[in-house]
């Protein structure tokens, strides 16, 4: 399987990455992508985001993942699947979701949030401000999950991986 638009790009990943092809297609326009149309170079450009966000994090900055209005927003319409998803990982792991998500790497040279605020902010559907940069990392957690899954891909295809990065 050779993936070579944005839209094989997008069935790839909403069947390998865990989420929901709506989450996936979100992830995708959130960053600036239109699955339809046939540009190599947007497929270029969407594939060098995924693999920078694997490489460096999320916190790196990436379209419509920057600002907390449009992460919180993110966060917030795919609350359910990136939970369902959240859960899923800690149990691969081994873990529970608090302490998985205590040891983000985000929350390396800061205050850790606390067991009450990650439950909050995880299954608690009410807006509370004072949960802002949890909304958001879980947004990150999204994208930064979505682009290891196309990282893997490309491990697994070098010679696609090649011309990308050409």
């Amino acid at each position: 399987m050779s993936i070579k638009s944005i839209k094989g790009l997008y069935k790839y990943l909403s069947k390998h990455s865990g989420f929901s092809s709506l989450t996936v297609r979100s992830v995708i326009s959130s960053l600036g992508y239109n699955l339809h149309g046939n540009n190599k170079v947007f497929f270029h450009e969407l594939s060098g985001n995924f693999s920078d966000c694997s490489k460096h994090g999320a916190d790196s900055g990436f379209s419509g993942f920057i600002y907390y209005s449009d992460t919180n927003q993110f966060y917030k319409k795919h609350r359910q699947d990136i939970v369902s998803h959240m859960e899923n990982s800690a149990a691969e792991l081994g873990t529970d979701i608090i302490s998985m998500v205590q040891n983000f790497g985000v929350f390396r040279r800061s205050e850790k949030p606390t067991a009450s605020e990650i439950g909050k902010a995880l299954w608690d559907s009410r807006n509370r401000s004072e949960l802002t940069i949890l909304y958001n990392v879980f947004a990150w957690y999204t994208l930064e999950e979505i682009s290891h899954t196309w990282n893997r891909y490309l491990e697994e295809h070098p010679k696609l991986a090649q011309r990308l990065a050409a």
